[in-house]
């Protein structure tokens, strides 16, 4: 195949027509036909992924779906609707993700005509919500609608993400996932750190707006905090970068090895210089010159929990936890309820698998978050439930070693139940596998799956603990430190409480329990 050629697969990405596929594909499913990696790749594309655990034969026929949110936003009319999927569809079991998009579960392949008819009908897509190209765009929850932001950048995600969903047959053929955020956020909630190309809004002394460009940032098994570019991009530039970024990374990137392709790789091959200059090359022109970093906040104050005043006169926005990310269906159906109640403008997700519910009168305010409160999602969450993530572990994912969703919102409940007076900034994430995907590399305690010996000598679920993981800007992250120590599923809230206790009777000269995780040193 020539190299700028697209494969038959790709060419069908780039058609627009996924009811072709999804009949194709149910056909055979009813013939007992296996699903092939040309159909499971389109699948992806339009972000499903099969149900990989679970009962052999009855799990096959299920999908995971993920449904691309541009601005982060859900307004009333795409609220009631994804409440609809997710009760009549995916079984009542929906996800918030940390990449800020809506999952469901258990879709079947027959109910994709009617699904997707539904999200079109306000305006939803789950196009390129996962597989190898562009994914969605990391923002602000509240672009537009927080007074303190430093620009709404809304318009500019939106622009960027238009240009890659028009210029698809451009940028369906990557090596790999390619992840960007774009933010004016003063608290830095996209968390540029970890993305493979970010803009970061500050203001320089003579109040102008500019973006600082970061690049090669991420997770998974090959974690790294992102470089600053030095250079400073103007939001007229910001397309045109994120789209030159993606054009290297799609021409140069490793497609020898997989676990090599991404933009990390790439730029730590040839060096942050080579890939600077190439982005200037292909721009044909210089970017401004940005040695400085501006101020970034501490990752333990990246929250806009409870009540604030909007930008918007009259108007406030209330932030509320989940419990791990997991939503029943009957609860974000009743969220969709309360907000129609109310005539709130709609519901918008953190990048901490949270949520915020925007556009709501002021004097609505207190009556609708003590609703939203009742159902079990606190607008002045514990520490524990404020910033505890899980992945989908081995429930749905076929990575996963150890069950994360259900479990862990158990364990948020043991650890409120058994800490009452525990009050500090706290992250907490735990992982199904040593990818990641709940962020564990950047938590003050992570907990990554794995078996482990019980005391009997069986085999059974079990977490290694890494420790300390933090963002602040280039030089003020940490990835999280392995310690060496393994804890049995059974015994983590323990583990978890004798460290809060030891930190409490001796902090060793540290003012925060977070900065105590960063010093102790664990017994293995």
């Amino acid at each position: 195949m020539a190299e700028n050629e697209l494969s038959a697969v790709e060419q069908l990405k780039a058609s627009r027509n996924p009811l072709k596929v999804i009949e194709d594909i149910y056909k055979e499913a009813q013939e007992g036909i296996p699903l092939s990696a040309d159909y499971i790749g389109l699948l992806k594309w339009y972000g499903m992924y099969p149900h990989i655990n679970g009962d052999e034969t009855e799990d096959k026929k299920y999908f995971m779906k993920r449904i691309k949110l541009v601005d982060t936003k859900m307004n009333l009319e795409q609220l009631e609707v994804m409440a609809k999927i997710g009760q009549e569809y995916a079984q009542g079991l929906v996800d918030f993700t940390d990449r800020q998009n809506v999952q469901f579960h258990f879709i079947q392949i027959k109910d994709m005509p009617a699904i997707l008819d539904l999200l079109e009908s306000v305006g939803l897509t789950s196009r390129m919500a996962s597989g190898d190209g562009p994914r969605p765009i990391m923002t602000s929850a509240i672009g537009g609608i927080d007074p303190e932001e430093i620009i709404d950048a809304s318009y500019l995600v939106k622009e960027v993400d238009t240009y890659f969903d028009a210029n698809e047959d451009r940028f369906c053929n990557f090596p790999r996932k390619y992840k960007i955020g774009i933010s004016g956020c003063g608290r830095h909630t996209a968390a540029h750190e970890i993305q493979d190309v970010a803009f970061t809004a500050f203001k320089n002394k003579n109040d102008e707006v500019l973006f600082d460009l970061t690049l090669a940032g991420g997770l998974s098994k090959s974690k790294q905090i992102a470089y600053r570019a030095n250079r400073y991009v103007k939001a007229e530039q910001v397309k045109d970068v994120a789209v030159v970024c993606a054009e290297i990374f799609r021409d140069h990137g490793n497609r020898a090895n997989r676990n090599k392709a991404r933009v990390r790789h790439l730029v730590n091959e040839w060096g942050l210089e080579k890939f600077v200059a190439e982005i200037e090359t292909r721009l044909g022109y210089e970017l401004q010159e940005g040695l400085v970093e501006p101020k970034i906040t501490s990752f333990e104050n990246r929250n806009h929990f409870g009540i604030h005043a909007a930008k918007q006169e009259g108007e406030s926005f209330i932030g509320f936890a989940t419990n791990s990310g997991r939503v029943a269906g009957e609860d974000f159906k009743a969220m969709s309820d309360i907000c129609n109640k109310y005539n709130a403008a709609g519901l918008s997700l953190t990048s901490t698998q949270n949520f915020i519910i925007y556009g709501v009168k002021t004097q609505d305010a207190q009556a609708l978050a003590d609703e939203i409160d009742a159902l079990g999602y606190p607008y002045n969450p514990s520490p524990f439930r404020a910033r505890l993530q899980s992945c989908t572990g081995r429930e749905f994912c076929k990575f996963g070693i150890t069950e994360t969703k259900e479990y862990a919102k158990k364990v948020v409940l043991e650890l409120e139940e058994k800490n009452p007076d525990f009050k500090e900034n706290l992250m907490i994430a735990i992982s199904g596998c040593g990818n990641g995907c709940s962020h564990p590399q950047i938590s003050d305690i992570g907990f990554v799956g794995t078996k482990v010996r019980d005391e009997e000598g069986n085999r059974v679920e079990g977490y290694d603990v890494i420790l300390g993981g933090h963002l602040q800007g280039e030089k003020g992250s940490r990835i999280a430190h392995k310690t060496g120590v393994k804890v049995t599923a059974t015994k983590l809230v323990d583990f978890v409480g004798d460290l809060i206790a030891s930190y409490q009777a001796d902090n060793l000269g540290q003012t925060t329990f977070k900065d105590y995780l960063n010093t102790v040193e664990l017994s293995k």
